[in-house]
């Protein structure tokens, strides 16, 4: 419970999206973890090295102002919304999307008493202890200490012998004969279970062979799950992220736990309903072209990170195209680089429509709305400030969080500018 409910706030006052976080922090995120589940946003990077090459001629008779994100302050973001909306423009138009109708199901997103409860209760079995019973019966579930001796026509086989061994029992990790057999055992009575290895098991020398596997239960461990009273929520507030004088008793736990579900859910909503109409804007526009520079940029900075990631497995994999195989199990080269590329359009056609929404509705973002939200990500990936990322990364962070924050202010503008028909009753 390292990261319970406090760690969860900290996401939701940062309120960006996994794959927008990525892009932002694509440099400190696979330094610092480098986590093969993250790999959308950073398998956009194939093409990089290519597109600049092939795009360089065309980037010399190209006099469209570049809507890369460039070094400066925090207080000079606000700027640059109204003219990359103009550039973007030049591209794609956005036709009238005010009043639009989005379907939801608004019961999804209502927090129960039974929700409450229930997060409560997995907040106490993530508390549990394992108290170890050296005697009693064993019974399917039960996860048991156990020895074992597998012997073929007398003779123990490789692999077939554990002392001290962990195993859930109906776990099915180990062979069904066995599995079964270990149920109804008496603790510390050896037993002898016949067992018959299944025709398709791995290894050759096993399959469809009779065994037998001699077992010794040592103990049953039995988790046992704290009640819930005040001595346990003060006792387990500080792994909530939150102090023990703001929880003092199970009322003020619940509340918050209430209070958290309220604020997820509301998040989730908002997500869903911009995502619904945002593919309705979306569907059918005709994109003349993309900002050739920007997307360029963007794939290059991408292909330095998945080329980054690579370098740390390399001695794994014969090649990039390799790895990419195997970690993400793209075909060849071309499926990667067709996805990167679709990947890439996507997501800056997105760009383009956040940021002429914000033009045309005066939705901005001040040097404060940067500096805090800068302060919020600088705590959540441990770093002193925000003033040591921009040391780090440089000033063209205050454009990339900018955007963040733009982007969050014109889903909620987006939200509140649509009609929601609640599909609730049809769907029950």
């Amino acid at each position: 419970m390292s990261r319970g409910l406090g760690d969860v706030y900290k996401r939701q006052a940062i309120n960006i999206r996994l794959a927008v976080k990525q892009l932002m922090f694509m440099y400190i995120e696979t330094r610092k973890y480098m986590k093969k589940k993250l790999f959308s946003v950073l398998l956009v990077g194939a093409l990089a090295a290519s597109l600049v090459a092939c795009d360089s001629k065309k980037k010399e008779a190209d006099k469209t102002p570049s809507t890369v994100n460039s070094e400066i302050n925090a207080d000079e973001y606000a700027a640059t919304i109204t003219d990359n909306a103009g550039i973007y423009k030049t591209f794609v138009s956005l036709s009238d999307w005010k009043g639009m109708s989005v379907d939801l199901a608004e019961s999804d997103y209502k927090v129960t008493d039974s929700d409450v409860e229930d997060y409560i209760q997995s907040l106490l079995e993530a508390t549990a202890t394992t108290d170890a019973q050296t005697t009693g019966t064993t019974k399917s579930g039960d996860t048991i200490k156990l020895d074992y001796s597998g012997k073929l026509d007398g003779t123990a086989f490789s692999g077939g012998t554990a002392t001290d061994a962990s195993y859930t029992i109906g776990s099915g990790k180990f062979i069904d004969d066995l599995d079964k057999g270990l149920v109804g055992l008496t603790v510390g009575v050896e037993t002898d279970i016949p067992c018959t290895f299944p025709e398709s098991y791995q290894n050759s020398d096993l399959a469809g062979k009779q065994v037998v596997f001699t077992v010794t239960v040592k103990e049953i461990d039995v988790k046992v799950v704290p009640e819930l009273n005040d001595e346990w929520v003060t006792a387990n507030a500080s792994k909530l992220g939150v102090s023990d004088a703001e929880l003092t008793n199970v009322d003020d736990l619940r509340a918050y736990v209430k209070n958290y579900l309220e604020t997820q859910a509301a998040s989730n909503r908002s997500s869903t309903v911009f995502e619904t109409a945002y593919s309705q804007m979306s569907d059918g526009l005709d994109v003349s072209e993309y900002p050739s520079e920007e997307l360029a940029d963007l794939l290059k900075t991408l292909n330095n990170n998945i080329d980054s990631e690579y370098q740390s497995y390399s001695s794994s994999y014969s090649s990039k195209e390799d790895y990419l195989k195997s970690a993400y199990k793209f075909e060849s080269m071309d499926a990667f680089n067709e996805y990167a590329d679709n990947y890439a359009k996507q997501y800056l056609l997105q760009k383009m429509i956040i940021t002429m929404i914000a033009a045309d509705n005066n939705i901005t973002v001040s040097e404060d709305d940067i500096n805090s939200t800068g302060e919020e990500l600088a705590s959540y990936y441990g770093y002193n400030d925000y003033q040591e990322i921009l040391d780090t990364y440089g000033k063209s962070m205050n454009a990339e969080i900018g955007y963040q924050v733009l982007y969050q202010k014109v889903v909620e503008f987006v939200c509140d500018n649509v009609t929601i028909n609640d599909t609730s009753s049809t769907e029950q």
